[in-house]
Protein backbone atom coordinates (compact mmCIF):
# COMPACT_ATOMS: atom_id res chain seq x y z
CA UNK A 1 0.00 0.00 0.00
CA UNK A 2 1.23 3.46 -0.69
CA UNK A 3 2.60 5.63 2.21
CA UNK A 4 0.04 8.05 0.91
CA UNK A 5 -3.11 6.08 1.81
CA UNK A 6 -3.90 4.75 5.42
CA UNK A 7 -6.77 2.37 5.03
CA UNK A 8 -8.49 1.94 8.47
CA UNK A 9 -9.39 -2.08 8.72
CA UNK A 10 -11.66 -1.58 11.86
CA UNK A 11 -13.52 1.39 10.65
CA UNK A 12 -12.76 3.82 13.52
CA UNK A 13 -14.84 6.75 13.21
CA UNK A 14 -12.16 8.84 15.26
CA UNK A 15 -9.72 7.21 12.45
CA UNK A 16 -10.93 7.53 9.48
CA UNK A 17 -9.57 7.17 6.42
CA UNK A 18 -7.05 8.92 4.82
CA UNK A 19 -6.53 9.77 1.08
CA UNK A 20 -3.66 10.94 -1.08
CA UNK A 21 -3.81 14.48 -2.44
CA UNK A 22 -1.44 15.92 -5.06
CA UNK A 23 -1.94 19.57 -5.42
CA UNK A 24 -0.93 20.65 -9.18
CA UNK A 25 -0.14 23.90 -9.88
CA UNK A 26 1.26 24.38 -13.64
CA UNK A 27 4.64 22.89 -14.48
CA UNK A 28 5.46 23.10 -10.70
CA UNK A 29 6.27 20.11 -8.54
CA UNK A 30 2.78 18.74 -6.97
CA UNK A 31 2.65 18.89 -3.18
CA UNK A 32 1.14 15.47 -2.04
CA UNK A 33 -0.97 16.03 1.28
CA UNK A 34 -2.78 13.33 3.29
CA UNK A 35 -6.38 14.43 3.77
CA UNK A 36 -8.56 12.29 6.55
CA UNK A 37 -11.75 11.00 5.64
CA UNK A 38 -13.93 11.85 2.65
CA UNK A 39 -12.07 14.27 0.13
CA UNK A 40 -13.91 17.54 0.00
CA UNK A 41 -14.83 19.56 -3.17
CA UNK A 42 -12.50 22.17 -1.88
CA UNK A 43 -9.21 22.46 0.02
CA UNK A 44 -7.38 25.12 1.46
CA UNK A 45 -3.94 24.84 1.63
CA UNK A 46 -0.66 27.28 2.63
CA UNK A 47 -2.99 30.32 1.66
CA UNK A 48 -4.60 28.52 -1.70
CA UNK A 49 -7.76 27.14 -2.40
CA UNK A 50 -7.70 23.96 -4.53
CA UNK A 51 -10.78 22.29 -6.08
CA UNK A 52 -11.21 18.70 -6.57
CA UNK A 53 -10.51 17.64 -10.80
CA UNK A 54 -11.86 14.23 -12.25
CA UNK A 55 -7.51 13.23 -12.72
CA UNK A 56 -5.70 10.94 -10.70
CA UNK A 57 -1.86 9.60 -10.40
CA UNK A 58 -1.47 5.89 -10.60
CA UNK A 59 -0.26 4.56 -6.98
CA UNK A 60 1.08 1.45 -7.98
CA UNK A 61 -0.84 -1.20 -5.62
CA UNK A 62 -2.67 1.38 -3.72
CA UNK A 63 -5.72 3.55 -4.27
CA UNK A 64 -5.17 6.62 -7.02
CA UNK A 65 -3.86 9.61 -5.96
CA UNK A 66 -6.50 12.86 -6.22
CA UNK A 67 -5.52 15.71 -7.81
CA UNK A 68 -6.41 19.00 -7.07
CA UNK A 69 -5.60 22.46 -8.99
CA UNK A 70 -5.90 26.16 -7.74
CA UNK A 71 -9.28 27.08 -7.86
Amino acid sequence: MSDFVKDTTDGTPAEPESHGVDLVDGDAPAIRILVRGDLPPTLEHDGRTWAATRETHDAGDAPAIAVYRPA
